[in-house]
């Protein structure tokens, strides 16, 4: 007695291999991308320090510009 199984073709499985595998490269790379702490480059500009020393001046120059 023969027993008649369908069979998938070669190329049928080696595809649907393939789409898992893509899926899960894909998947992976965005988990990567997400996951992964990037370093910041800040300019030394903005790092250094304020002083805190106002122009008492240009304060007073700011005065007599404001109408009331």
């Amino acid at each position: 007695m023969q027993t008649n199984k369908s069979k998938l073709p070669n190329i049928v499985v080696i595809m649907i291999l393939t789409l898992i595998t893509a899926v899960f490269w894909i998947s992976f790379g965005v988990y990567r991308a997400f996951s992964e702490d990037t370093p910041v480059a800040v300019p030394e500009e903005v790092i250094t320090p304020l002083t805190p020393k106002l122009d008492s001046q240009t304060l007073e120059k700011m005065k007599t510009r404001i109408y009331p």
